[in-house]
This record gives C-alpha cells, sequence and structure tokens, in this order.
C-alpha cells in the first residue's frame, strides 16, 4: 500500500493557526483568515501598496483589530444560508425585535448572544431567509450551490510562497462564489454586478482560487487532506482539469434578485488575473527580502522634482 501522510482531522486549539499545506474541510472562518498565508484579499492589497499589506498581515504586532462591521455579519449570514441551508442559519443567527441602542433591545441580544447565536435585525433575518430561495427560483442558478462541498480551504506553496483560498463552493467542473452587493447608484442591476467585478478585480480572485483548485490534486494525493468529506467525490474533482469560476450576485437591497457570470479556463480576464497575481507576488518577494518579517514595509522612494505630467490634468483649475 502506498505511504501516505496524513493531516487527521482535529479541533484546533483557539488562536491556533494553519502551518501545513492541505485541503480542509469545516475549517473554521477565523482560524483560515488568521493563518499567515496569502489570500486573494492579500493579493488585491500587495498590488495596490505592500507597506498597507504589511500593516494588516500577521507581520504586524500592532495589526488593527478585526471588528466584524454590519455589513461584514450581514454577509457572512447570507452566505450561512444559501451555501449551508436553512436549519444552519437558524442555528447560528436570531432575529432581534427591538433596537439595540435601547433596554429591550440590549436585553434581547445579551439573550440571543448567551444562546451561542448572533443577532441580526428583524428586517435583515427576514430578507436572508429568503435568499436561498430567490437563488433557487432562479432557473441558471437552481443548482449553484448543490452537489458539491462548502466553504473548502487550500493551503500550499506555489514556488515557495504560501497561499490560502477558502471556495464558497466546490462543484465537480465549477467552483462558485457568492456575492452580495447594495446597488447604491441605482443603475441597471446587471450593470452594478459587471462594475463591481471590475472594481474589485474579481479576476484575481477567480484566477487565485482556480490555481488553489489546481494545487488541490497534489494534496489529495499526498493525503493532505482533513476533515469530514466524500474521499470518492474529492478524486472525482481533482480528475477535472477543466472548470469555471461562477460569481453568484444577490441584491442585498431593493428587490432580491440574482444574476451570475462565469469565467471558463480560455477566458483571457482570467490571464489579466494571473499579470496582477505575478506582480503582487514579485513586490512581496522584495519587501520580503529587503524588510523580513520583524520589520515594517515602508515606502523608501527617493526624492524626486515634480513635474506638471505627474498631476492630474485639472490640476492647474482646481479652486
Amino acid at each position: 500500500m502506498e505511504d501516505r501522510t496524513v493531516i487527521q482531522p482535529r479541533t484546533l486549539a483557539p488562536g491556533e493557526i494553519i502551518t501545513e499545506a492541505g485541503v480542509y474541510f469545516g475549517l473554521d472562518e477565523n482560524t483560515y483568515h488568521r493563518s499567515p498565508w496569502l489570500g486573494s484579499t492579500d493579493i488585491r492589497r500587495l498590488r495596490r501598496s505592500a507597506p498597507d499589506f504589511w500593516w494588516h498581515s500577521w507581520m504586524n504586532p500592532a495589526r488593527p483589530e478585526d471588528r466584524p462591521t454590519e455589513a461584514l455579519i450581514f454577509g457572512r449570514a447570507v452566505h450561512r444560508r444559501v451555501l449551508e441551508g436553512a436549519a444552519a442559519f437558524e442555528r447560528r443567527y436570531a432575529p432581534a425585535e427591538y433596537p439595540g441602542n435601547i433596554k429591550a433591545g440590549k436585553d434581547e441580544r445579551a439573550e440571543i448572544e448567551a444562546s451561542g447565536r448572533i443577532a441580526l435585525r428583524r428586517a435583515d433575518y427576514d430578507r436572508i431567509a429568503i435568499a436561498g430561495s430567490m437563488i433557487a427560483l432562479n432557473p441558471n442558478l437552481a443548482d449553484a450551490f448543490s452537489g458539491g462541498a462548502a466553504e473548502v480551504s487550500v493551503f500550499w506553496h506555489q514556488d515557495g510562497v504560501p497561499m490560502k483560498c477558502r471556495f464558497d463552493y466546490l462543484k465537480l467542473r465549477a467552483i462558485a462564489d457568492l456575492k452580495s452587493i447594495r446597488n447604491s447608484r441605482e443603475i441597471d442591476f446587471v450593470e452594478a454586478c459587471k462594475r463591481r467585478a471590475g472594481d474589485s478585480r474579481f479576476d484575481i480572485q477567480a484566477r487565485h482560487y482556480s490555481n488553489g483548485r489546481r494545487a488541490m490534486g497534489a494534496l489529495v494525493r499526498d493525503g493532505r487532506v482533513a476533515g469530514e468529506h466524500d474521499a470518492d467525490w474529492l478524486s472525482r474533482v481533482i480528475s477535472v482539469t477543466a472548470f469555471a469560476f461562477v460569481f453568484v450576485f444577490w441584491q442585498a437591497e431593493d428587490a432580491p434578485i440574482t444574476w451570475a457570470y462565469q469565467l471558463s479556463p480560455e477566458n483571457p480576464i482570467l490571464a489579466k488575473g494571473q499579470d496582477a497575481i505575478d506582480r503582487a507576488v514579485e513586490r512581496f518577494r522584495a519587501f520580503s527580502e529587503r524588510f523580513g518579517p520583524d520589520e515594517a514595509w515602508v515606502l523608501a522612494e527617493p526624492i524626486n522634482e515634480m513635474d506638471e505630467s505627474d498631476l492630474p490634468p485639472w490640476w492647474d483649475r482646481a479652486a
């Protein structure tokens, strides 16, 4: 029998992080985010600014505390409802009938928290409760989040650089990712989704996650899999070499409508994403070599004379 190194499924201690490459099923979300590997958000931040990446990274001892915003809590709740179903959503969240700034509301939220659940405003709770139903009613999306596995995490090394990704939903021939969107500009919903995709550089996420899925093959063959999973299904997943990345948008305000687009392997948009990843990794290597993990990453550009061409075209008309 072939000798394989196996990551034993276990409950990680509070504050523990992932240190071994592998495929992890059922990994706690906070553990995933704490683990010092490069995710797609890190890559986008590196592409913009290495010092900003360092400031938010595990290397900064004064890293700002991650306090979940109301929008983030809402988004996570939508994911729980759509990806894991109504029962899982109800076990994790409860509706709050009163505002949180009055005594009745504070007492109500304290009771909800004591039960191990997270309080959501009643309006948000009811809206999220129908999210899964609305996606199921779209004939083109009814199967987007079924027949696979939710929130699968992959940790791998790419040319020596530690990488990570966390699939919203892993399917045999696709990766599906759910995006809640608020159409604040009140433009056509599809157009709003496309603008969000461009502004947020979703091509980087799609290519990064696709790289992670391709890295799964060697990890699975080496037995580096943790958590409860269907081994036969996973073997079939890694045998599929051509798969699509599907972004599913759900409108969080106004009508709860949905829309999706896919990026197939040959789509040139993914090549743009890879170019951005390559530049970010190059910057990560350069700053790592220059400053290391224990020194703040700073810009050390020479002081140059400002030229008119360096300024925006309207600079001399500014008030």
